[in-house]
């Protein structure tokens, strides 16, 4: 099959690139000017016969015109996040969306399915634009005439994230000081491994009623585990000499409305209220009808540091983009 992808030199993506070409299909990446030389350079089996390059900018609906011409699937990763401003939010989670629906409807083969990759943040009742912008790209592909599925996939950890991940495993590697956490750490996380997800995903190309209907999928880990258990856990994985301390969440907020008095701290406020918040999700949907499973992060976090890749900081060479999805 040719399946054409958004966000593929992100750290999702080079792993769906990279699965895919390994099951035989056919990958289009859509990538912007000069970037394709970032999956060049991982040398994935198959890449030399079977990966295509789109260049172009989600942005300027002109230059993603024929991206999906001829293609089965679109897996469609690209995102904008909140540290890149609302304007560009808008721009690339709404109008790129709206833009590649316009390109499928046009050029897509017949039996085409849009497979939406958004966010578990849709759901979360604490204010962001990305997650509103996230919340409209989900309702544009399903107000369309494509067949489609979504997956919500929640906090995503993996080897090769050096945005996310490495600074996390690294904080608590350290030999020694303390991990603050700035609340009871009671409220519930569920990360999932990026194989994972991935797995998720490429069941979709086989689920017969995705054929005739559209799905949902919540995606994460197998069951929530509480923040500081998720910390505690990757202290013991990394070998850490670090301790996790707790201050009151009622202590950190009479701190951030004494710094209101002085500046802005809405940021600080929506942190406060996100992790006053459970996060675990139900996977009932992907285990039941994808015949997925995935991996406990007590797990998880043990396959990712079986070696040191992430005690190198890498964060600011660009070497993953890591869309946070």
């Amino acid at each position: 099959m040719l399946i054409s992808v958004t966000g593929s030199t992100g750290f999702i993506g080079q792993y769906i690139v990279k699965r895919l070409l390994a099951d035989g299909h056919t990958v289009r990446a859509f990538v912007r000017k000069g970037r394709s030389q970032a999956l060049i350079d991982q040398n994935f089996p198959g890449a030399a016969e079977r990966l295509q390059f789109h260049e172009g900018d989600l942005t300027q609906k002109e230059s993603v015109s024929g991206f999906l011409k001829g293609a089965d699937f679109l897996v469609h990763l690209a995102s904008a996040h909140d540290h890149l401003g609302d304007e560009i939010m808008q721009a690339v989670n709404v109008a790129g969306t709206e833009h590649l629906v316009a390109d499928a409807e046009e050029n897509a083969a017949e039996n085409f399915q849009f497979i939406n990759v958004s966010s578990a943040v849709i759901g979360v009742p604490v204010y962001s634009y990305y997650r509103d912008s996230k919340r409209v790209q989900e309702k544009i592909v399903r107000g369309s005439s494509l067949r489609w599925a979504s997956f919500r996939p929640t906090l995503v950890y993996g080897r090769g994230d050096y945005r996310h991940t490495a600074p996390l495993l690294r904080k608590c590697g350290a030999k020694k000081g303390s991990f603050w956490v700035y609340h009871e750490g009671l409220s519930k996380l569920n990360p999932v491994h990026v194989d994972d997800v991935v797995e998720a995903i490429v069941r979709c190309f086989t689920y017969d009623r995705g054929r005739e209907d559209f799905r949902i999928f919540e995606i994460a880990g197998p069951e929530g585990i509480s923040f500081n258990d998720f910390v505690d856990l990757t202290i013991a994985a990394t070998g850490g000499g670090v301790k996790r301390r707790n201050i009151p969440r009622r202590w950190v907020e009479r701190a951030i409305l004494f710094k209101g008095l002085f500046r802005d701290v809405t940021k600080e406020r929506r942190g406060a209220g996100y992790f006053s918040l459970h996060h675990d999700h139900d996977i009932t949907a992907a285990r039941e009808e994808l015949k997925w499973e995935p991996r406990h992060y007590s797990q998880g976090v043990k396959d990712i540091t079986k070696d040191d890749w992430w005690r190198e900081d890498r964060s600011a060479t660009g070497h993953t983009e890591n869309l946070g999805i």
